[in-house]
């Protein structure tokens, strides 16, 4: 089971509820440790653990981390790592909540 990633938008209203694969956190949290320069990124890093709600600030340097990260993605998780940065860069979100196992 991967992370369950909530979406609300600025009235405060869950919008969207998906999940981001076990698979792809395993490909973004490897074993290279190059994650560990990313602030917010880094948060999501446990997958047992974490339970994290971005927004404001945290939201839009959670968004920058992940686009900076990209090119440690390789290209066969491309179109689900970019999926998951569309999400969570919408205009319409305020904030979001991941949560592990």
């Amino acid at each position: 089971m991967g992370f369950d990633v909530v979406i609300y938008n600025h009235s405060g209203q869950r919008v969207e509820i998906f999940e981001l694969s076990e698979s792809l956190h395993n490909v973004i949290f490897s074993q290279s440790m190059l994650w560990r320069s990313y602030l917010e990124l880094r948060k999501l890093s446990d997958y047992y653990l974490t339970n994290e709600t971005f927004s404001g600030n945290k939201l839009s340097q959670l968004i920058l981390d992940l686009k900076q990260y990209q090119s440690n993605i390789p290209n066969h998780n491309q179109n689900d790592y970019q999926k998951f940065i569309s999400k969570i860069s919408s205009s319409k979100v305020s904030s979001v909540h991941i949560a592990g196992d």
